[in-house]
């Protein structure tokens, strides 16, 4: 079974806080499971490096055994012998949750029989805790998107999950993913976010500016008030840029500020960010695209 890749739309770190969250699949990158294959000298580097992944992971399954009851732990070691994989075309840190995958997968080969549930909370609260093992900390959105293979919305406090249509949105916007070519770092980001809401500052800002911005975006753009919606996407790119600017490579500082000011198209950071790739978002699609080129970027349109 493939596991697709996820985008979030909004809500990257507010999630992690109580904000809303909103995340789609996006199966041009996928991972799945397999089985050791042939010799091949061109993969086998990689190949290495995730069975040492998966090791680790099952390592950290065993020395929290209690946590992961539902898991079938010594069919997950026997198949270790064997030289299970994660064969996967997500690249590493770039913010379309390549771990989450790989935490999606594991769950669905080796939950136990009997122990499936169709409580999205239930399941997100599971591969949270699988995940936890490569960042520590997990909103298990990653994984869960992965896992359903659609849009979700996680509502504020992360209470409630339920399925949306993004149709009118997608009608209205020109969704792109505009490749930074730097690798992100999930784990270091996250902890260094989380460490910086000691600052008081920081943290009123957050707490007082971002996650209500978030949450305006979100209600917005489901209620396809899209008025609001780009009045709330431009407050939105505008705080990461001014207060969130060490999660930007520094060469699209200057894109984003071009975005804001010129009202052609929004950018954000996808994921942890720190490198991968951003998101921008147009209503113009031909205006957005003739600046990409332009200026060089490397974007690909998500359908």
């Amino acid at each position: 079974m493939n596991y697709p890749a996820k985008i979030i739309l909004f809500g990257e770190y507010g999630v992690l806080l109580g904000a809303k969250a909103l995340a789609m699949p996006y199966s041009k990158f996928s991972g799945q499971i397999i089985l050791k294959p042939a010799h091949n000298t061109n993969t086998d580097e990689l190949l290495a490096s995730s069975h040492t992944s998966l090791k680790k992971l099952y390592q950290y399954f065993r020395s929290n055994a209690i946590n992961f009851q539902y898991l079938n732990l010594d069919l997950f070691e026997s198949e270790l012998r064997q030289g299970v994989l994660f064969q996967s075309t997500i690249p590493n840190g770039s913010g379309l949750g390549s771990s989450g995958a790989v935490s999606a997968a594991i769950y669905g080969r080796y939950l136990f029989e009997g122990s499936e549930t169709a409580d999205l909370m239930v399941i997100k609260q599971r591969l949270s805790a699988i995940e936890s093992c490569f960042h520590q900390v997990s909103s298990g959105i990653d994984p869960l998107i992965s896992r359903i293979n659609k849009p979700i919305l996680i509502d504020a406090q992360n209470t409630i999950i339920r399925e949306i249509d993004l149709t009118a949105f997608f009608k209205t916007y020109t969704l792109f993913l505009i490749n930074s070519n730097k690798q992100g770092e999930t784990g270091l980001l996250v902890a260094n976010f989380m460490n910086k809401l000691n600052q008081a500052e920081f943290k009123e800002q957050i707490e007082n500016n971002y996650i209500p911005i978030i949450n305006r975006t979100i209600e917005s753009l489901l209620a396809n008030d899209f008025s609001t919606f780009e009045t709330s996407l431009t407050e939105y790119s505008s705080f990461q840029y001014s207060q969130m600017d060490w999660l930007i490579a520094e060469q699209y500082l200057e894109h984003f500020e071009y975005g804001i000011s010129s009202g052609d198209f929004q950018l954000k950071i996808c994921g942890s960010g720190g490198g991968g790739f951003l998101i921008g978002i147009a209503k113009n699609q031909t205006i957005a695209e003739n600046y990409f080129k332009l200026n060089h970027l490397d974007y690909t349109i998500v359908n």
